[in-house]
């Protein structure tokens, strides 16, 4: 639980600081850092190749991020 609290600072941070209309392409800046930064310490720490976990988490994560979005125009639900 402490591992998803932690994860979530971060674009929570970005959204909530941010000037509002720039909430969302810095959020998606903010997420796709963290990832790198998220694949690259777990393959140091399974000791696998960095470059592969990177961009198996960023091209993963872009995607979600994508889905998300359109999912929430299609639907006209938005925050903000």
């Amino acid at each position: 639980m402490l591992s998803f609290t932690a994860g979530a600072m971060l674009p929570l941070l970005a959204i909530l600081l941010a000037p509002p209309d720039e909430r969302i392409p810095l959020t998606f800046a903010v997420v796709i850092g963290a990832l790198c930064l998220t694949g690259a310490a777990s393959a140091q720490l399974g000791g696998s190749p960095k470059r592969r976990a990177i961009l198996r988490l960023v091209v993963g994560g872009t995607l979600a991020m994508l889905v998300t979005f359109a999912v929430g125009e299609l639907l006209n639900v938005g925050v903000g």
